[in-house]
C-alpha cells in the first residue's frame, strides 16, 4: 500500500491557521467599521439643528472597505477548508494521494488570487484613510452652512470627518494587512507543496504485514535455491 503524501504539512498547518485567524479578524473589523460609521452618521444627523439637512459622503472608503472585508472573509473560508482537508490524509481508492494533496494546485491558486486581490484593495484603502476625509455638507433650508460651523458641531459631538483620526478605520486597515501577510506566506508554502507533490514518487509502506517486500522475497528465494542445491549434492 502507499503512505499518504502530504508535503510541508506542519508549515501548511501553521500558515493556514494564522491566515484563517486574521482573515476572520479582518472580516470582523470591516463589519465593525461599517456599523460604527452608520452609528456616527445617525448621531450627527440627529443632533443637527431643527430644519437642517446634513449630508455625509464616505463612498470612497466605504466601497473599498467592503471589498477588503469580503476578501478577508473569502480568505478565511479558503484557508479553513484547506486546513480541514489536511486532517483527511487517507488515500482514496482511485489515487495514492489524499484529497488535500490532489487539490493543492487549486488551493494555492485560490490563496494567491485572494492575496493579490486583498493587496490591491488594501493599497487603495490605506491611501484613502491616510489622505482623505468624509465630505460633509449641511444646509439650513436652502442656505449651505459654513465648514467652520460643521467643524464646531463635530467637535461638540466628539466626532471627526478625517479618516486617519478615526480609530475603527485604522484598525480596519492595519489588521487586514496582517491577514495579507499570512495569506502571502500560505500561498508560497502551498505552491511549494504542490510542486513537491507533483515531482514526488510513490512511497510504499513496508511495515504492513499484508505487503511483501520485493527485496526480501528475492533473498528468501535465493536462500531456498541454495538449500535445494545442497540437498541434491
Amino acid at each position: 500500500m502507499y503512505t499518504a503524501n502530504v508535503p510541508h504539512k506542519l508549515a501548511r498547518l501553521a500558515t493556514l491557521f494564522l491566515t484563517f485567524a486574521f482573515g476572520v479578524i479582518g472580516f470582523a473589523m470591516g463589519i465593525h467599521a461599517l456599523v460604527k460609521s452608520n452609528d456616527q452618521k445617525d448621531l450627527v444627523k440627529q443632533e443637527a439643528p431643527m430644519g437642517a439637512t446634513v449630508n455625509i459622503d464616505t463612498d470612497d472608503v466605504f466601497q473599498v472597505g467592503c471589498v477588503v472585508t469580503a476578501v478577508c472573509g473569502a480568505l478565511a473560508v479558503v484557508s479553513l477548508v484547506s486546513l480541514a482537508l489536511l486532517f483527511f490524509n487517507r488515500p482514496s481508492t482511485k489515487s495514492s494521494e489524499p484529497l488535500s494533496t490532489r487539490t493543492l494546485p487549486l488551493q494555492a491558486g485560490l490563496l494567491a488570487f485572494l492575496t493579490v486581490w486583498l493587496f490591491a484593495s488594501l493599497v487603495a484603502m490605506t491611501d484613502f484613510v491616510a489622505n482623505r476625509q468624509a465630505k460633509v455638507s449641511a444646509f439650513l433650508g436652502s442656505v449651505q452652512l459654513d465648514d467652520s460651523i460643521i467643524k464646531l458641531v463635530e467637535g461638540q459631538l466628539g466626532v471627526t470627518s478625517v479618516y486617519k483620526d478615526i480609530g475603527y478605520l485604522r484598525l480596519a486597515v492595519i489588521l487586514p494587512w496582517i491577514a495579507f501577510l499570512f495569506g502571502a506566506v500560505s500561498s508560497v508554502v502551498s505552491i511549494a507543496a504542490a510542486r513537491r507533490a507533483r515531482h514526488a514518487t510513490p512511497v510504499f509502506d513496508t511495515s504492513s504485514t499484508n505487503v511483501v517486500n520485493p527485496e526480501r522475497e528475492a533473498s528468501v528465494k535465493e536462500k531456498g535455491d541454495a538449500d535445494v542445491k545442497q540437498v541434491q549434492v
